[in-house]
C-alpha cells in the first residue's frame, strides 16, 4: 500500500516519454523531464520495461525517486509541477496502480532550424552542423539514424488520451504528421488532446492543420524565452519579428479547438528577460481568439543556473517579478540563492558560441550590464 500520496504521479504508470536514439535504440522515461534511460528499440514494452517498473516500485514504497527531481524541486519553490499538472489532467488525486498506456511524450525529431544557446547537438541538428560533428561523433550522442527506427508502428493507441510532440523542431519532421493520420485513419484522433512544443520560427502547413482541427483538443506551446534582439540571440538565427507575425496569425486563423501557451526556460542568460516575456505574452496571447485562457509554463536551465549570478543581478531580477503571480516560484528560489558562490561557466559558454559565431551576449542581453 502506498505510504505517501505526496509522490503519487499518474505519468509513472500511464505515460512514456520516448526519444530514438541511433538506429536501435530509444530514450524512455515517464517524462521529458524525468532521467531517461536507453533501451533497445525492438524489445521495449510499457508495461514491463524494467527502468519504468523500478519507479513504479518506489512511488508504490512511498518514495520520491531521484530520477524526478525537477518536480521535487519546483514543489518546495511553491510552483506548479509537472506531476500535478499530471494529476489534473488524469483527474486522479488518489493512487492507481494499473499499468496503462494513456499519454506519449515524445521527442519527434532532432532536426531544428535554431542553434539556441542553451541547447546542444543532441536537441538540434543545426548545433550538429555548426560544429561539424562527424558520423561517429553523431552516433556518440545517439543521433546517427541509418535507418527509420519508428517504434510507434507496433503501439496500440486504443487507451491513449494525450500526446505531446517536442524536439529538436517537432513542425519540421514528417513522423509525427503520419502518426495523426493514422490516429485520423483509426478513428482515435478525435478523442485524443494533442500538444506541441515549438519555436515558434515554423508556420504549420494546411495538412498538419486540418489534422489538429480533427483532435479532440489542441494545444500549441511556444518556446519563446526573450523578445527582440535578446531572442534572436538565445534562438540563433530567429527572427523576432517574423515569429510575432506567425504567432499572431495563428491565433487569428487556427481552428477554435486549439489554445496555446508560453513554455519558458529560465536560466542565468535570460533571468532579466522574464518580465519582457511576460509583458508580451500578456498583452497578445493571454487568450486564444475564442476567449480560452492560455497556460504561462516556465522550468530551470540547469547548465544556465540562476544561482551563479552576482547577487546584484538577482536583486535587480527580485525587484521585476516580484509582482508577476507566475514567477513567484522563481523569486523564491533567487532569494534562497542569495549567498550561493558566482560560477561564470556559463559566461564562458556564451564567450565561445560568440567567438564561433561573431555574436555578443553582453549587447544582446540584459545581464550584460552586469558582467
Amino acid at each position: 500500500m502506498l505510504k505517501s500520496y505526496n509522490n503519487w504521479c499518474p505519468e509513472i504508470y500511464r505515460s512514456v516519454f520516448i526519444d530514438r536514439h541511433n538506429s536501435d535504440q530509444v530514450k524512455i522515461a515517464p517524462c521529458c523531464q524525468a532521467s531517461y534511460s536507453i533501451e533497445p528499440a525492438e524489445t521495449f514494452d510499457f508495461a514491463t520495461n524494467d527502468y519504468l517498473q523500478g519507479l513504479r516500485k518506489k512511488i508504490a514504497q512511498g518514495e520520491k525517486p531521484k530520477e524526478c527531481n525537477l518536480c521535487w524541486k519546483m514543489e518546495e519553490l511553491g510552483h506548479k509541477s509537472r506531476r500535478k499538472s499530471a494529476i489534473e489532467f488524469f483527474n486522479t488525486t488518489e493512487p492507481d496502480y494499473e499499468v496503462k498506456l494513456e499519454s506519449i511524450d515524445n521527442s519527434a525529431t532532432w532536426a531544428c532550424n535554431l542553434s539556441c544557446v542553451i541547447c546542444s547537438p543532441v536537441n538540434s541538428s543545426t548545433w550538429a552542423t555548426e560544429l561539424k560533428l562527424d558520423k561517429q561523433q553523431l552516433k556518440n550522442i545517439g543521433r546517427r539514424f541509418q535507418k527509420d527506427n519508428n517504434i510507434f508502428e507496433n503501439f496500440d493507441f486504443t487507451s491513449v488520451k494525450k500526446i505531446h510532440f517536442n524536439g529538436g523542431e517537432p513542425l519540421l519532421n514528417d513522423h509525427q504528421v503520419e502518426l495523426l493520420h493514422r490516429l485520423d485513419e483509426q478513428d482515435l484522433l478525435k478523442n485524443i488532446f494533442i500538444s506541441y512544443n515549438t519555436n515558434g520560427t515554423i508556420y504549420p502547413s494546411d495538412k498538419i492543420i486540418d489534422l489538429w482541427r480533427r483532435s479532440k483538443l489542441f494545444k500549441l506551446y511556444f518556446s519563446i524565452e526573450a523578445v527582440g534582439s535578446a531572442f534572436e540571440y538565445i534562438r540563433y538565427p530567429g527572427n523576432w519579428a517574423q515569429t510575432v507575425d506567425n504567432l499572431l496569425t495563428l491565433k487569428q486563423k487556427l481552428p477554435s479547438n486549439i489554445m496555446f501557451g508560453f513554455n519558458v526556460a529560465v536560466g542565468a542568460h535570460n533571468l532579466l528577460e522574464m518580465d519582457d516575456v511576460w509583458n508580451w505574452f500578456n498583452d497578445n496571447l493571454k487568450t486564444n481568439r475564442e476567449g480560452d485562457a492560455s497556460d504561462f509554463c516556465w522550468q530551470f536551465v540547469d547548465n544556465f543556473d540562476i544561482k551563479h549570478l552576482s547577487r546584484e543581478a538577482k536583486y535587480f531580477a527580485i525587484d521585476c517579478l516580484n509582482s508577476i503571480e507566475p514567477f513567484r516560484g522563481l523569486v523564491k528560489y533567487i532569494q534562497s540563492a542569495l549567498d550561493d558562490t558566482k560560477n561564470d561557466k556559463w559566461v564562458k559558454d556564451l564567450n565561445l558560441i560568440d567567438r564561433r559565431r561573431g555574436t555578443s551576449w553582453r549587447t544582446s542581453l540584459k545581464i550584460g550590464k552586469y558582467y
